[in-house]
């Protein structure tokens, strides 16, 4: 069984629950179905349950983990309230009913439309179970701009209704719409918006707090008990430029709550698209400030005089190259800069992040050339491997040869029991040479079946050792750096100083260690780096 419930839907006074009403519901109703049909007695009955989570979407834990256990074999009936509580979407649901289950031969029942899947004969209902999904997916949308239109009207109260307060607030225990102040983190933004205040720049900021190893915002909130997922999360956690110049603009710190910053531009959408100001809902005095407007705009003032400029060419999005010390990535900041370095190196409190600096030529000379040498050594194993693939064809001609000698076994079986009828041989001398034959002839079975498989796996490494050739090839005639190219195959570069630089493969996609000679596996870039240097001059000489 199948339920779920929106996140909409909540109790009359709006608190949480652990469990939805409607749920329980659900699993009520479908279970009674369940148990008035004898058909169901000695099914093992598995619920899934995803409260709290819009149909216009697919990608809900549990309904992700019914449709795993679906394709493992593991189910063979689906049930559910009704098509709603599968999904919003009405397109998707049709491929589900028409596509998939059938596919997956699994019968899916929806008890309040009285649909069940083994009654339609290959159908899926007709018109009235596409009309229902449609009129499903008009409501969504419907209840999409009224859910809209509430939280609007209550953004416009001055009612606080993010998810996780902003830093140097938390949420008040007895009302999770009103902020309250954490003085621990509170006293670290005023000394943030003091310092860009007295021109500071937002590096300067960031270093002398890594320096002090100052908890950063999301360790602040993890040993305070605010679990918050954050997306590309970093192991060694440090204050940037960007966490310092989100919190500067945010006027959160005046005692303004700020709605409709951003919206999504369709029901059920994951992209955000952020709103011009003018849209924004913003109410003064929804708590207590923690810095004055004064203060306020002079750290802006202060802290943002340039004209923001386009990403300098650093590497991305295509090639990483990576400082070792702290995770992040390094830059050369364009054309006029000769030097690849640790961008962190300046406020991250790391030491060794200053010595993660290489000149650009030399590292991407010292890349191209290991690419191409790493190329050329795989690119040589395969035409070793090839070869050696081609004679297993060979195969073949000792295929026909064991088919030969099976039809003379087979023939020499008939004049043996011809031989038997006359009363050339004993019954016990024919025994013993028909059953002699039989080995032979499933022992030739077993032989040519072996012999086949062998000879198709080798056509098929083969093919995919020329494919890989083809491949090699381009990369090995490489003469200028491109980034797009060596990004195929080079997963990330770490600079550790201008005497060590590490290049990691990817190894499941061109380069396979087995491909490489045994005496070639470990190969050290910067000894291929050296070797060319000293050619290059031995050639000036």
């Amino acid at each position: 069984m199948y339920l779920r419930l929106s996140d909409g839907d909540m109790d009359a006074g709006g608190t949480a629950r652990p469990e939805s009403g409607s749920i329980s519901a659900q699993r009520n109703l479908v279970t009674a179905y369940i148990s008035a049909r004898e058909e169901f007695k000695d099914y093992e009955v598995i619920e899934f349950a995803d409260d709290g989570y819009s149909g216009t979407g697919f990608s809900r834990p549990q309904f992700v983990r019914m449709m795993e256990d679906a394709k493992k074999g593991k189910i063979s009936v689906i049930l559910v309230k009704d098509f709603s509580r599968f999904g919003r979407d009405y397109l998707e649901v049709g491929n589900y009913l028409e596509r998939i289950f059938p596919l997956l031969g699994i019968r899916f029942i929806s008890v309040n439309d009285c649909f069940d899947s083994a009654d339609c004969r290959g159908m899926t209902g007709g018109m009235g179970v596409a009309l229902k999904n449609i009129l499903n997916a008009m409501y969504s949308r419907d209840l999409s701009v009224k859910i809209k239109t509430a939280l609007n009207t209550r953004a416009a109260d001055g009612i606080c209704m993010v998810s996780f307060a902003a830093y140097g607030y938390r949420k008040d225990p007895a009302d999770r719409h009103r902020l309250t102040v954490d003085p621990e983190a509170a006293e670290i933004v005023r000394r943030i918006f003091s310092m860009a205040a007295e021109g500071i720049t937002k590096t300067g900021i960031c270093r002398c707090l890594n320096e002090e190893h100052v908890p950063t915002p999301t360790e602040h909130m993890r040993r305070n008990g605010v679990n918050r997922t954050v997306f590309h999360e970093k192991k060694i956690k440090l204050w940037t430029v960007t966490t310092i110049r989100d919190m500067l603009k945010n006027e959160v710190y005046l005692g303004k709550t700020i709605w409709n910053k951003s919206r999504r531009p369709q029901a059920g959408a994951k992209r955000q698209v952020k709103n011009d100001r003018s849209q924004w809902t913003v109410v003064e005095g929804t708590h207590e400030p923690l810095v004055p407007q004064e203060i306020f705009d002079r750290a802006n003032a202060r802290a943002f005089t340039h004209v923001p400029k386009k990403n300098a060419a650093c590497g991305r999005p295509g090639l990483l190259i990576m400082c070792p010390y702290c995770g992040r990535r390094m830059s050369h900041g364009g054309s006029g800069h000769p030097n690849y370095r640790c961008m962190q190196a300046g406020f991250s409190g790391i030491t060794e992040c200053a010595q993660s600096r290489i000149r650009r030529e030399t590292l991407e000379n010292l890349i191209l050339n290991c690419t191409k040498e790493i190329a050329a050594m795989v690119s040589a194993a395969y035409k070793q491997k090839k070869a050696q693939r081609t004679q297993k064809l060979m195969l073949s001609g000792e295929i026909q040869a064991l088919e030969d000698e099976k039809k003379r076994i087979s023939a020499g079986k008939f004049r043996l029991y011809e031989d038997y009828r006359s009363g050339a041989c004993s019954r016990e001398k024919y025994m013993q040479e028909l059953e002699k034959m039989r080995e032979r002839l499933a022992e030739i079975e077993r032989m040519v079946s072996e012999m086949e498989r062998l000879a198709e796996e080798a056509e098929e490494q083969g093919e995919a050792a020329g494919r890989k050739e083809e491949s090699l090839a381009d990369i090995a005639a490489l003469h200028d750096f491109d980034k797009a190219v060596l990004s195929g195959v080079i997963d990330r570069v770490y600079v550790y100083g201008p005497d060590r630089v590490e290049i990691v493969w990817k190894t499941d996609d061109i380069f396979y260690q087995e491909d490489l000679p045994e005496e070639r596996k470990a190969v050290n870039p910067q000894e291929i780096f050296q070797a060319e240097e000293q050619k290059k001059q031995a050639e000036e000489f």
